[in-house]
């Protein structure tokens, strides 16, 4: 190193060019690398979708969910296999271990589902849902008619066809859902009355369609002429004309076509949901993004494409509105506020350098090392998987202060020891500063080595501090020297000879001055202060035990995401009505830009909701009171009866729906065989919470039962009327349900061919149902009731499984101002005997659990690290006694840390956790610094007291002036924490500062007392 040292100050020029264009290279780089709100959190899950239509909940949970489930398990690195079994849906979550390959799991889930596919029902289809980001809804886009320029089929038509294709040839999309609109059939309404006059079934009906397509090829003509010839059929009628003259039956009279028995039409299909945007009806598109994808780079390929289509549909009445929802515009908000934090912190650093340094050239060799840091680091980030994000921004900024203090150390080392060389001043610092960096980069381990989604948010964050905070070494060693080889430094004094005060700044001076008193109290009464920090740092403890718990702090985005759940039940024109009904409430309030309404569920969407659900995307003026919007939206949906209401943010909610299944931060998972039971359960659950002021959006309602109509039918009044069970069912069900016989296609559009019976599908009561006409052989006709008790029933419309047991679900959020850990605590005193009562099991799962899994990791993290530094600092100091006396710093830290939390929000989330963790190094650091130097002084011949004040107050200076750096440098971070994107960094910041300034005042006068006493009876 020596050897290096010297070649750097022999060639400075040469060096500090090098310098300069790594980090224009590093400026470039930064450019290119991906953006987004918060690192991408890639969630080893692997989704199954099936569509199921006309199953109610309890036939789709046993013939489609369980064979499934059963299929699955077993299946390598599955850590919980989840189920939502609901009428004509089934979903089945897969969720492997964090550190499964995607990929992998993607084709073992394939591979099972192959085997079980023969054993489903042959109507339901089966598909492994697109990868898509946790956080990857990145756009909502609304196509509304301008002055019913165009019906909700011809905007559904273009929606699907022709705008969704677009979206999806962006690179980077991995899924666009389309809801809303009416999605175009091409429809075979048959006439039980018109058939029963021509003696036919409708089964005639249903052979005659599927008799109008093949797809057979014709072959080829082997050698004609010397040529092979390709025969080319067209067996298909792909026309609503062809079709009506599609002959059913060939008489004496000629043949009977399709079109004389049915109408043969375009037409909408039944709807499982609608949306609106703006109080307008319309079709919206969810675009979501792959995981990795550069989110404003894919929203200026998806503007590009948007107004290009915009430009196409203008004159067919079709408007297009892109600013439903934009994670882009959040993002832009987040980086420009996490950019200002860096900036404000490193002028912080800067005044404060300047302040205390005092001296000019000493200051440009410091920043000088400093500005070239940051775009140097980035060249470490591809390497590292890093992109640009509010957490590698907060590494930034946590390391604004921290990145100096090297360039401090060593350039303090080499204008006080003037008497030597500048390679040798820089080496009698050295090992200190090697062995308080390599601590500082440990602390950092634990966040790389924490799993689930905790690490996918807090590696980004400590890769990229390891990242500056070891180029800033390697630059304090090659800048440094070499700066101050250019600059020129006094020489003069000889080895040996002190230096004078006067030689010295007047903020050093300044400092030394007030820090004389506080030391020679620490060295006159050791037993006295020791017995304090004691005292301190057992209230310390008794303090953080008192203190609240969270997940993660609560996000501030720029949408609200608010779902409106009406009984179950509720059919989707009362949902909408209710619905379209609030959506108008929510545009008068105050700071609200735009309200976009989903009812329902949309097709391939992951995210599906019964028809009595809506979920409305709220966007709001950042710049104004966005609390109290949220308690407006709440206030005002709060008054519709028999209706619960969750608002939250967009992002928030996926977050939390990967943590436990829903979007509210509370899962309460109760566990049991017996369904009524279990309804009856959450039903006595939902009461208590409702009368829990720590509680608010609770929503349980969807574990109840719905009105059915139960068809049993009478076999001999069957086979008396020539029809079979299966004839009958068909029949039932293609009046109320259709039956896809085909698709017909034209291009990019597939619209699917149904056959159902006339005016069945629309019927407004159970009557209809009644008398709906059955078809039976030689052309008997028989009304349903005739046949079959058609009686009222109740009947589950969803049953959730989770790890093999059945189980319901209540939701919640905590009420404002309650932290998570607290209310954890009183729902289980409150719920748990409920469930032990009815012999079922609760658990709590979401942000509660992942916080308490996080904190135990960290905690034995933070153990073996301890342990490990112990080791380092045993080599280091090069005494056990001396090591020992180093981690006293621990305790100081923890009480600096704790007084913040106390006066900040006294809420301890995993990001509070990461600072106290993170904070042990800092506080390491300085203590080395001191003890080294109370070695060498005893090593000069000096008393235990006079190398303890001596070395006290060398040391003082390049401790304060770190430490300073690092805290105040912490401040923007701090003051960002009600900004977007600023969340998650503010409690860690908050925790640094006062762990790092309480150690550093407390450093400074309780190390020099228990060296004095540790330090005397070790030479006696």
């Amino acid at each position: 190193m020596n050897r290096l040292l010297k070649l750097v100050v022999h060639h400075p020029v040469l060096f500090l060019t090098a310098a300069l264009a790594l980090a224009g290279l590093g400026v470039h780089l930064f450019q290119g690398l991906p953006v987004d709100v918060f690192p991408d959190i890639a969630v080893p899950r692997v989704v199954l979708q099936t569509e199921a239509t006309g199953l109610t909940a309890e036939e789709v949970e046993q013939r489609v969910t369980l064979p499934l489930e059963a299929a699955l398990n077993g299946i390598p690195n599955v850590s919980t296999i989840r189920s939502s079994s609901s009428g004509g849906l089934s979903f089945v979550w897969v969720d492997f271990d964090w550190s499964a390959d995607l990929a992998r799991a993607r084709f073992d889930v394939f591979e099972r589902l192959q085997r079980v596919r023969e054993s489903l029902p042959p109507e339901v289809k089966v598909e492994i849902a697109p990868t898509v980001s946790v956080t990857g809804e990145i756009m909502l886009v609304a196509l509304t008619s301008e002055n019913g320029g165009a019906s909700l089929l011809e905007l559904r038509e273009l929606a699907e066809f022709v705008l969704r294709p677009r979206l999806l040839a962006v690179k980077g999309i991995g899924e666009v859902a389309v809801m809303g609109g009416r999605l175009p059939e091409c429809r075979v309404s048959v006439s039980p009355r018109r058939l029963a006059a021509q003696g036919l079934s409708v089964a005639d009906v249903v052979e005659a369609v599927r008799d109008t397509r093949t797809v057979a090829g014709g072959g080829y003509l082997a050698d004609v002429g010397g040529d092979e010839i390709p025969l080319r059929q067209i067996a298909r009628a792909d026309t609503l004309e062809t079709l009506a003259r599609t002959p059913v039956v060939q008489g004496a009279s000629g043949a009977l076509r399709l079109g004389d028995v049915a109408d043969v039409s375009l037409a909408g299909a039944p709807r499982r949901g609608s949306a609106s945007f703006e109080g307008r009806e319309a079709v919206v598109l969810s675009v979501q993004k792959v995981p990795g994808g550069n989110t404003p780079e894919i929203t200026r390929q998806l503007d590009r494409a948007l107004e290009a289509f915009g430009k196409s549909v203008r004159e067919k009445g079709v408007a297009v509105h892109a600013n439903a929802y934009r994670q882009a515009d959040f993002i832009g908000t987040s980086i420009d506020g996490g950019a200002r934090v860096v900036r404000d912190a490193v002028i912080v650093v800067v005044v404060v350098l300047v302040l205390t340094l005092f001296r000019v050239r000493t200051v440009l060799v410091v920043l000088a090392s400093m500005a070239l840091t940051i775009p140097v680091a980035v060249l470490l980030f591809p390497p590292l998987g890093l992109g640009v994000n509010v957490m590698t921004l907060g590494g930034f900024a946590v390391a604004a202060g921290d990145i100096v203090d090297a360039a401090i150390i060593l350039t303090e080392a080499i204008w006080r020891r003037r008497d030597l060389t500048i390679a040798k001043a820089v080496g009698t610092v050295l090992p200190g500063v090697a062995f308080s960096t390599l601590i500082v980069s440990l602390v950092f381990i634990p966040l790389l080595m924490l799993s689930g989604l905790e690490g996918n948010f807090f590696r980004p964050l400590g890769f990229a501090y390891l990242a500056v905070f070891a180029t800033s070494l390697v630059l304090a060693l090659v800048v440094t020297p070499a700066l101050s080889r250019l600059l020129g430094r006094d020489r003069g004094r000889q080895a040996g000879v002190p230096m004078t005060g006067a030689g010295e700044p007047l903020g050093v001076r300044v400092m030394k001055a007030a820090y004389r008193p506080f030391l020679g109290f620490a060295l006159r009464f050791p037993v006295l202060v020791m017995v304090l920090v004691i005292a301190a740092t057992v209230l310390s403890v008794v303090v953080a035990r008192g203190f609240g718990s969270s997940f993660l702090p609560p996000f501030r985005e720029d949408a609200f995401n608010v779902m409106l759940s009406l009984p179950p039940g509720a059919s989707l024109d009362e949902s909408e009505r209710v619905a379209e009904a609030s959506a108008a409430e929510l545009r008068q309030i105050p700071g609200v830009l735009s309200v976009t309404r989903r009812t329902g569920r949309a097709e391939r969407d992951q995210h599906a909701e019964p028809v009595s659900s809506s979920e409305f995307v709220v966007r709001v003026d950042l710049n104004g009171d966005v609390e109290g919007v949220r308690q407006a939206i709440r206030r005002r949906l709060g008054r519709l009866p028999g209706c619960s209401v969750l608002v939250g943010y967009p992002i928030a909610h996926r977050i939390s729906a990967v943590l436990s299944g829903t979007e509210a931060e509370v899962a309460v998972n109760v566990y049991g065989e017996d369904q009524a039971v279990l309804r009856e359960t959450v039903a006595q659950m939902k009461r208590v919470l409702e009368r829990m002021s720590e509680v608010s959006d609770v929503r349980a309602n969807r574990e109840v039962t719905v009105r059915t109509l139960r068809i049993g039918y009478d076999v001999e009044a069957l086979a008396e009327a020539g029809l079979t069970l299966r004839e009958a069912g068909e029949q039932v069900s293609l009046a109320f349900n259709g039956l896809e016989v085909g698709e017909i296609r034209d291009g990019l559009r597939r619209r699917a061919l149904v056959v159902r019976l006339a005016d069945a599908a629309d019927s407004p009561d159970a009557e209809t149902v009644k008398a709906l006409l059955l078809s039976g052989r030689g052309g008997r006709r028989v009304r349903l009731d005739e046949v079959a008790n058609v009686v009222p029933e109740e009947a589950s419309d969803l049953m959730l499984r989770e790890g093999g047991r059945r189980k319901a679900l209540v939701s919640l959020n905590p009420a404002e101002g309650v932290d998570t850990g607290a209310l954890v605590a009183r729902l289980q005193a409150a719920l748990e005997p409920i469930a032990a009562a009815s012999g079922c099991t609760v658990e709590f799962g979401g942000s509660h659990q992942a916080r308490e899994s996080a904190g135990r990791r960290l905690a034995v993290l933070a153990v073996v690290l301890i342990v490990v530094i112990f080791l380092i600092l045993v080599v280091a100091l090069r005494e056990m006694r001396l090591a020992a006396l180093a981690l006293l710093n621990v305790p100081l830290g923890l009480i600096g840390g704790v007084a913040a939390v106390a006066l900040a929000t006294p809420v301890l989330s995993v990001s509070s956790l990461v600072g106290f963790v993170t904070v042990t190094g800092f506080v390491l650091r300085n203590g080395i610094l001191l003890l080294q130097r109370y070695r060498d002084g005893l090593q000069d011949g000096h008393s235990v007291e006079e190398a303890i004040r001596e070395g006290s107050q060398e040391r003082m200076v390049p401790i304060v002036m770190t430490s300073l750096t690092t805290v105040l440098g912490l401040i923007p971070l701090m003051l960002a924490g009600d900004k977007p994107g600023g969340e998650l960094l503010a409690p860690l910041a908050v925790v640094q500062f006062g762990g790092i300034f309480g150690a550093m005042v407390l450093n400074l006068v309780v190390l020099p007392a228990a060296a004095r006493l540790t330090m005397k009876r070790a030479i006696g």
